[in-house]
């Protein structure tokens, strides 16, 4: 179980997050929603400890991940907005960095994402949706109890896509936690829970809420829904 008990933050002035609380079961996958710029990033790098929050508590299976340094790499996976594979490496070299030498000859990672082809190629001559898929590879190599994945479709075709949410539902029937922020219906309509973050708050919303908040952003920004 994964306790987040009132996270803020703050850049200068700006307050980002404030008082954010939720907790998260095995087994549960829950889906972060709001309009972008409202903090859904700053959060998920916070509950991977890539940011240090200015107040709150994170606790995961009892333990405090920013006092046990080890609790992030050992319980935690992270599948970040931007990319952020080594472009110079290849998809075996970053696989190994990641994930470490037993990530290589899992062959069912490798079957999942079709990396057998590429692993001698060097990142930067893959496609945006060919490191999307690398990327999540590595943030699940070692098969971890909690997985935080930021847009975790972003940049995929619809053939990944469907790879993802099929593994993604596989990950949760195995008690996995899965926490994502996503714009996407289908993921969130997979989702046990969600969680609308607005002007740095965030509350639990009803899955037919979040597609009226989504649907009005798109009107803004020309976008179809």
């Amino acid at each position: 179980m994964i306790k987040v008990a009132h996270i803020s933050k703050r850049y200068g002035k700006k307050t980002v997050l404030e008082d954010v609380s939720f907790t998260a079961e095995p087994g549960e996958q829950i889906a972060i929603v709001g309009r972008n710029g409202c903090g859904k990033t700053t959060l998920m790098k916070i509950l991977s400890g890539i940011l240090k929050p200015d107040d709150g508590t994170l606790e995961y299976f009892g333990q405090n991940p920013f006092q046990q340094k080890n609790c992030f790499r050992t319980l935690c996976g992270y599948v970040p907005q931007e990319n952020p594979l080594i472009e110079e490496l290849s998809v075996k070299d970053n696989l190994k960095l990641w994930g470490g030498k037993q990530s290589l000859s899992d062959q069912r990672l490798r079957d999942m994402f079709d990396l057998d082809e590429i692993m001698k190629v060097p990142v930067h001559k893959l496609s945006g949706g060919m490191k999307r898929r690398v990327s999540i590879a590595c943030a699940i190599s070692q098969w971890p109890s909690i997985l935080f994945m930021d847009e975790p479709t972003a940049s995929v075709d619809l053939y990944y896509k469907k790879v993802l949410w099929n593994w993604m539902k596989q990950y949760s029937a195995m008690n996995g936690i899965l926490v994502l922020s996503t714009h996407d219906v289908e993921e969130i309509k997979e989702s046990r829970r969600c969680m609308l973050l607005q002007e740095g708050q965030m509350k639990e919303i009803h899955r037919s809420e979040v597609f009226t908040e989504l649907r009005e952003e798109n009107e803004r920004n020309g976008r179809e829904f």
